[in-house]
Order: C-alpha cells, then sequence, then structure tokens
C-alpha cells in the first residue's frame, strides 16, 4: 500500500507540474504572440495552432486534476437526502460508470486515431495523431484515479457496516 502511496504522490506532483508548465507555457505564447504581432509587425503562423494544442492539453489534464481532486460536477440533490451507506454505494456505482465511459473512450478514440491521425499540421507539421493522444492518455488517468476513489469508497463503505 505504501508503494501506491508513493506511486500515486508522485503522479500528483507530476500532474500539477504538468498542468502548471502547459498553462505557464500558454501565457508566455500569447504575451510573445501579440507582442511580436503589434509591436514589430512580426506574425508567425505556428503561434496561433500551438496556442490552441497547449490549451487542449491544458484542458484535458485539467479535467484529470478536476476527477482526482472530486471537483467535478455533481447534481446531488437525491443523493444527499439518502442514508450513509447507502449513499456511498450509489458513489461506487457512479463511479463505475465513470469508469467504464472513460476505459470504452480512451479504447475507442486510440483506434480511430491510428485510423486519422496521420496528417500533419498546417503550422507545425506535426501528426495530428500526437495531439489526439492526449484523449486516450488523459482518459486513462482518469480511469486510474476514479479507480483509486472507489477503492477508497469501498474501505470507508466496510468501515461503517
Amino acid at each position: 500500500m505504501k508503494i501506491l502511496k508513493k506511486i500515486f504522490s508522485g503522479l500528483d506532483k507530476g500532474l500539477y507540474y504538468w498542468d502548471f508548465g502547459l498553462m505557464s507555457a500558454v501565457a508566455f505564447v500569447v504575451i510573445v504572440t501579440v507582442f511580436l504581432r503589434y509591436i514589430f509587425n512580426i506574425v508567425f503562423n505556428w503561434t496561433e495552432e500551438l496556442i490552441i494544442f497547449l490549451f487542449i492539453g491544458t484542458t484535458y489534464f485539467g479535467a484529470i486534476l478536476g476527477v482526482k481532486e472530486n471537483e467535478h460536477i455533481k447534481i446531488s440533490i437525491a443523493k444527499d437526502k439518502l442514508p450513509p451507506k447507502i449513499k456511498i454505494a450509489v458513489d461506487i456505482l457512479i463511479s463505475c460508470i465513470n469508469i467504464s465511459v472513460v476505459v470504452i473512450t480512451a479504447y475507442l478514440s486510440r483506434n480511430w486515431i491510428e485510423k486519422v491521425g496521420r496528417p500533419l499540421t498546417p503550422g507545425l507539421k506535426i501528426p495530428y495523431g500526437v495531439i489526439y493522444m492526449i484523449v486516450p492518455i488523459a482518459f486513462a488517468l482518469i480511469a486510474i484515479y476514479e479507480g483509486r476513489e472507489v477503492v477508497l469508497k469501498i474501505s470507508d463503505f466496510k468501515k461503517k457496516i
């Protein structure tokens, strides 16, 4: 169990630093692009593409952090009125459904990327598949964090029995 805690601790730190790095890169590239465009009248066509791809990365990796921190949107009016044991059971069921959806999406998106990911982006000249791989990677990590939540909820459920 200590090994898992160390692995998740390292993964948590890595995700925070990665997302912070992506957001910092977006801010830096936007500032430099605006500065070059309006002060020196220099325009690079690849910078807009880079900003979009970095923003997509922050969105997906931010979603992972949202799941990790249990900050995703929930409508819990009915669930809040349930007894504690049933509430935990419903939470476990919802997490299992979430895991199923993200695993299926990750698998299907990976197969789709193999079929359509070869063309190059116009500005950066990298295969679209490199950018598209954000989806299965992010969804696999979401499944891992949801799985961790299921384990924690099951142990909490056992304590309340």
